[in-house]
């Protein structure tokens, strides 16, 4: 509100001016006749000189006020107010208003929805914004998600998650792993999850070796090995052979799965039908040997026998899988034959497993004729 002494004083000022002017001009009066002293308050007339003077100071002011007006010295309103209103007896009583500002400079918005909120207010007006700004990070909050647990707790892998902000979660106390598992990432597979829904990531491999890829031993014979983790027991294939096997060959100390059909053995070979090699036949490595049966030739080859058995290299490092290999001759006729094998003379080796059991019984040399026998 404005103080009355100081409109008081502006109105003052104001008459003291006319009646100083018309002092001045009572100077430059051509005769007496028509000059004249007055002392105030005898020339306070509503139209001398200068018209309306009216010194009631306390009438405008009043009515000003009285109409809702406040008095501002510099006639405009204060910064970020707007003027609406003038008071039509001073100019310098205005009505201002602080949300009509606001809202004529764009300060619009009272409230937002999740996870927005009211952005910048306005200056004068605290209630009206500017705009609403996304907070993912204080709705997160807001709605009791954290980034952070206590010790010995962690937040829920997938669910519990804010979805505003997936950084934002619930805690979780988890229930640990399996045996041979743990949260962090390998390459073996999973198993389970360890109650926070974390994958639990086997630490070594459950799975059998490619050599030995049978968790129960397929034919009683076969030898075994471990699994990665050590706690399976890994079998590979192989034939028992022995001379109590359905493929047992005598001929050739090993098993074949047809021993009459391998190319080596006559039709004097009980197994494959026949009567067997007559007594007087070939008897050993002679070529030259006596005997009452028919004159035969002697074939001589070698085979590799046995079972495959793995080795490492000592330089390369490479692991090999051998057989032995067997010297064998024997005498062939028309009605009989013999034969000898000859002590392990070396051994060949594979790289695989599976090309060494290939060759089992397999001939590796010959077969050579060395002339006649059993005659």
């Amino acid at each position: 509100m404005r103080n009355d002494n100081t409109m008081l004083h502006m109105k003052l000022n104001a008459a003291v001016s006319v009646f100083s002017i018309a002092a001045a001009f009572s100077v430059f009066l051509p005769s007496p006749a028509y000059s004249g002293i007055c002392f105030l308050p005898d020339c306070m007339d509503d139209d001398v000189m200068f018209g309306d003077i009216n010194m009631d100071i306390n009438e405008d002011t009043e009515y000003c006020e009285k109409e809702g007006y406040t008095y501002y010295s510099s006639g405009e309103c204060p910064q970020y107010y707007a003027k609406v209103g003038q008071c039509n007896r001073d100019d310098h009583y205005l009505k201002c208003d602080a949300k009509t500002w606001c809202e004529q400079n764009g300060y619009n918005t009272t409230s937002c929805s999740i996870p927005q909120y009211v952005d910048q207010p306005c200056p004068s007006y605290g209630s009206l914004y500017k705009q609403c700004k996304t907070d993912n990070d204080r709705a997160c909050k807001e709605l009791g998600y954290t980034k952070t647990c206590p010790s010995g707790q962690k937040l829920y892998q997938n669910s519990g998650r804010c979805s505003y902000d997936s950084s934002y979660g619930t805690c979780c106390t988890p229930s640990g792993c399996p045996s041979y598992t743990s949260t962090s990432y390998s390459s073996y597979g999973t198993n389970g999850t360890d109650g926070c829904e974390y994958a639990c990531y086997y630490t070594c491999d459950m799975d059998c070796p490619s050599s030995y890829p049978y968790s129960s031993d397929p034919t009683g014979c076969s030898s075994s090995s471990k699994n990665g983790c050590g706690n399976k027991t890994c079998y590979n294939s192989v034939s028992c052979c022995n001379s109590s096997s359905s493929d047992w060959c005598s001929v050739h100390d090993t098993c074949h799965g047809d021993c009459c059909s391998d190319g080596t053995i006559q039709s004097c070979d009980s197994r494959c039908g026949g009567s067997g090699c007559s007594s007087s036949g070939s008897d050993d490595n002679s070529n030259n040997n006596s005997g009452s049966g028919t004159c035969g030739r002697l074939i001589a080859y070698w085979y590799y026998s046995g079972s495959c058995s793995s080795r490492v290299d000592s330089v390369t490092g490479i692991t090999y899988y051998e057989l032995n290999t067997m010297y064998t001759r024997y005498c062939t006729t028309d009605s009989s034959y013999n034969y000898t094998s000859q002590p392990n003379e070396g051994k060949s080796g594979w790289p695989s497993l599976d090309r060494c059991l290939a060759n089992i019984g397999a001939t590796a040399y010959g077969p050579w004729d060395l002339g006649e026998c059993g005659c």
